[in-house]
């Protein structure tokens, strides 16, 4: 029991690591865009990693409910 509320804290811990990480990138997406725009294709990549957010965030929640 104890092993696996260690590997459940270790979970949360690097789901939210990643998602720091992560929005720590769309900030920087977002600020090099009021200056210089976005092309297609790091349109589509802010997308993909706002939509990786939601998910790991999904993921989180679950995570912490079942803690």
């Amino acid at each position: 029991m104890r092993e696996n509320q260690s590997e459940t804290v270790e979970a949360i811990h690097r789901l939210k690591q990643d998602i720091d990480s992560l929005g720590e990138q769309q900030a920087e997406a977002l600020q090099t865009a009021m200056f210089m725009g976005m092309t297609p294709s790091e349109v589509i990549e802010y997308d993909e990693r706002g939509d990786k957010i939601t998910e790991l965030i999904r993921q989180l929640t679950l995570l912490q409910k079942a803690h």
